[in-house]
């Protein structure tokens, strides 16, 4: 089949760097996030959840999630409520910011103000949270009161004011009080999609692109980073639009390869394993061989979560397009973290050897050994 138009305009290119904060989710339960079963695979691996720091060409930074704070139990009651009954393993390191300071990033001096006078403008640093929940806010508070909060649409109407002020909310007044809130308003630039995503050229020289991707909670959003030019490549964060490679590939556009290289079940005595192998998983499940394996259960929205879905898939197939979604662990030990860049990634070739990493967490239905 031939390949969706994932329309692209030209542009700037933008530094993406993946902090990783030792931060760890673990023992969830699979029925909980995605269907239909897969004999076996009970339990979620344990999976990260990430930070990316996006430098743009004028200097400007941005902050797209903060990950798992290390203190969670401070988090607002009715999340900790939340937490503490789920039997999660859970844990972080470090903040966010801490890892930045460590390596020489001083947060007042990036976070200055951006100056537009002439050509001079000096370094910002702007936190953009793909959503409200726990997992990916970490500590704004953290962060100097001059670093702006950037938010989906819906979330000054849903979760304002925070705790203490409103009780039931979700978030921490101290995490934005003093500080700049924007809510991004697609409409501004109603014409501008990737493909079929609604978009928002956050830097106005195609660097760097915040999507509209509603459906797993309010004000949920991805982005898309371009990481090359001359040929162009992309890194297309997908947040928590997905919580599992599974429900991404295979698809119409991206059937499972003849050969999968590496090996994802036993790579140390076999280089590529046979897709037919995957046959019979599909079939038993009333799947079909171009499907993904799994559906999405997790939203406030699920309709729209599956939306969501279809459009990042049409992403996916493209060879230039990297999607990383925010607690990816299949790009664990392939991909450089922070202080490191990934925009060679394509040069490097990881895509392609995380692209069926995923298939690893099927062995027990296949009866293979890892």
């Amino acid at each position: 089949m031939p390949l969706p138009n994932f329309n692209l305009p030209s542009g700037s290119t933008c530094s993406v760097k993946v902090i990783e904060n030792g931060s760890i989710l673990g023992n969830v339960a699979t029925k909980a996030a995605v269907a239909p079963p897969i004999p076996g695979f009970d339990v979620l691996p344990s999976f990260p959840s990430y930070s990316f720091l996006i430098e743009g060409p004028n200097g400007r930074k941005i902050l797209f999630d903060l990950g798992i704070r290390p203190d969670w139990r401070k988090l607002a009651p009715i999340v900790v409520n939340r937490i503490s009954i789920q039997g999660w393993d859970l844990g972080a390191d470090k903040h966010i910011a801490t890892i930045l300071e460590e390596n020489s990033q001083d947060l007042n001096e990036i976070e200055a103000i951006i100056l537009r006078c002439a050509h001079e403008a000096k370094a910002k640093i702007t936190l953009l949270l793909s959503h409200w929940h726990w997992d990916h806010m970490g500590d704004p508070s953290t962060f100097p009161a001059s670093t702006s909060l950037v938010v989906g649409p819906g979330f000054k109407k849903a979760f304002l004011p925070g705790y203490p002020e409103w009780e039931d909310s979700p978030i921490l007044k101290r995490d934005y009080e003093g500080r700049k809130i924007i809510e991004i308003d697609f409409a501004e630039q109603p014409s501008l999609k990737i493909g079929r995503l609604d978009a928002y050229d956050y830097f106005e020289d195609g660097s760097f692109y915040i999507l509209n991707a509603p459906g797993h909670a309010i004000g949920h959003i991805c982005a898309l980073a371009r990481t090359t030019s001359a040929p162009d490549t992309f890194v297309l964060i997908a947040a928590d639009a997905i919580h599992h490679c599974g429900e991404l590939r295979p698809s119409e556009y991206l059937p499972i390869p003849e050969s999968i290289f590496p090996h994802p079940f036993n790579s140390h005595t076999d280089p590529y394993c046979p897709g037919h192998i995957l046959d019979y998983l599909q079939t038993s499940r009333g799947r079909k061989s171009d499907e993904p394996f799994l559906v999405p259960l997790l939203g406030c929205d699920v309709a729209e979560v599956v939306c969501t879905v279809e459009k990042v898939k049409e992403a996916d197939c493209h060879e230039n397009i990297f999607v990383i979604f925010s607690h990816d662990d299949n790009v664990k030990n392939i991909i450089d973290f922070f202080p490191a860049d990934i925009n060679q990634w394509r040069q490097k070739n990881w895509g392609q050897v995380a692209k069926w990493k995923f298939l690893k967490d099927f062995a027990k239905a296949l009866d293979v050994s890892s």
